[in-house]
């Protein structure tokens, strides 16, 4: 009897191992495009957008956008660009469940950043965090930080994420110089906050499209001990744009980004970033005809990482 319950006790114990070894969240990025405009330059004026250059292209595809987020299955998905938060939050519930929550940060710009999270799998744990400081004094026209404090359920990871949409172009990159100068404030304190939680993942569009490209982040990161996880993937493709008008052509660029401290880099399970949409099988080049995805969902692709849910020792 004795050696048949420390048998029972055994198989018990392993199989709780290895249940909570197979307990992975996923988190992510994803710049929807003007959502849910996209590119139809009609539904911008509704909203007030006024654009130099007028797109001349159609509204978000709800329906492929909220497929390929659902088949993805991630648990935090950081978004940009959304115009209309109250409409993406109520889009969410119908078709992906009422468990999805939406949270977003107020701003006077057209395009909101936020979290959307399945409430099933995760725990918001307080009220976010919005850093006006990363607008340098451009709230009209740049996007804030936002962050959020979360939990894996039942009892597990818990970690903080900060979500950014940093400014475009090529001659953005002074801007961006600056926006660096806030967040390195910001990162370097959130582990000293109410939370005491050194676990950090900063996702987002860091639009690194200068010459430099990765290098415009890179020695902060370094200087922090933060882990760039596309650094493992050479042929991750994260963001689709159109370089040059005069030719039918896309070409992919790694602007999307999901950087983790060296804490949070324990949970994080090694290669495991993707990306999905069209980036996910997608050539680096597409010629001819643009794909459906990048004419009715988005330049830009979701891309994501795993991380171990299990309790951690914080």
């Amino acid at each position: 009897m004795k050696i048949f319950l420390y048998i029972s006790l055994m198989i018990l114990l392993a199989t709780t191992l290895t249940a909570q070894e197979d307990r992975t969240i996923e988190i992510g990025t994803f710049n929807i495009r003007f959502f849910p405009c996209n590119q139809d330059a009609g539904m911008m004026t509704k909203y007030n957008i006024e654009m130099r250059y007028p797109p001349q292209g159609v509204a978000t595809d709800t329906i492929m956008l909220f497929n390929i987020i659902r088949d993805l299955d991630i648990e935090i998905l950081g978004v940009q660009e959304i115009v209309d938060p109250p409409l993406f939050g109520a889009m969410a519930k119908r078709h992906l469940g009422e468990h999805y929550e939406f949270a977003y940060a107020p701003s006077n710009g057209w395009q909101k950043v936020g979290f959307l999270y399945n409430s099933r799998r995760i725990q918001l744990i307080g009220k976010p965090t919005i850093y006006n400081e990363v607008t340098i004094g451009r709230i009209d026209r740049l996007r804030p930080a936002f962050h959020g404090y979360f939990k894996a359920i039942p009892g597990g990871f818990d970690f903080h994420v900060l979500v950014v949409h940093l400014k475009a172009s090529p001659r953005g990159y002074d801007d961006r110089k600056e926006q660096w100068k806030s967040l390195e404030r910001i990162l370097t304190a959130l582990p000293q906050n109410e939370h005491k939680d050194a676990d950090v993942l900063l996702v987002g569009d860091f639009n690194n499209v200068s010459p430099v490209r990765q290098n415009e982040f890179l020695p902060l990161m370094d200087s922090l001990e933060y882990f760039w996880t596309g650094t493992e993937n050479d042929s991750l493709i994260s963001n689709y744009w159109r370089p040059d008008w005069s030719k039918p052509e896309i070409k992919g660029s790694m602007i999307d980004q999901i950087v983790i401290s060296k804490d949070a880099r324990i949970e994080y399970i090694e290669n495991s970033t993707k990306s999905g949409g069209l980036c996910a099988d997608g050539p680096a080049v597409i010629t001819g005809d643009f794909p459906d995805y990048y004419l009715q969902v988005s330049d830009h692709c979701p891309v994501y990482s795993s991380f171990r849910a299990y309790p951690d020792d914080d």
